[in-house]
């Protein structure tokens, strides 16, 4: 008998997957601002913010839960202080490797959404 997604399971699925198109794309802006003058752009600074904001919120639930080795919020945050660097014109040389580990991240998150057994 096949299982069928509940609304509410519907709108996680999506609203990971959105995030995990987001990390694609931050990752690509964060190894791109080697090359390329990002700085004082205000989209930059709004996903630096929900980025922040997502780090902290998976953190939180993840240490309520006892799971204390959670590496996506962290990954989350340090995006975020990338992404508000770049705003700020601030770029290092390590941008490019931290970019790298976005962008894998947005690729394993699509790919867990994708192979769930929910």
């Amino acid at each position: 008998m096949p299982y069928y997604l509940t609304r509410q399971e519907r709108w996680n699925h999506a609203f990971s997957g959105l995030v995990g198109v987001l990390d694609i794309i931050i990752g690509l802006l964060v190894y791109l601002s080697r090359n390329y003058d990002f700085a004082s752009n205000p989209a930059i600074i709004l996903l630096s913010l929900f980025y922040f904001c997502l780090g902290i919120w998976t953190l939180g639930i993840n240490i309520k839960k006892k799971n204390y080795l959670e590496w996506k919020g962290i990954i989350d945050i340090v995006s975020a202080v990338c992404l508000f660097l770049v705003f700020s014109g601030s770029i290092y040389e390590f941008f490019g490797a931290i970019g790298i580990v976005i962008v894998i991240k947005g690729i394993l998150s699509l790919f867990l959404i994708t192979t769930s057994q929910d």
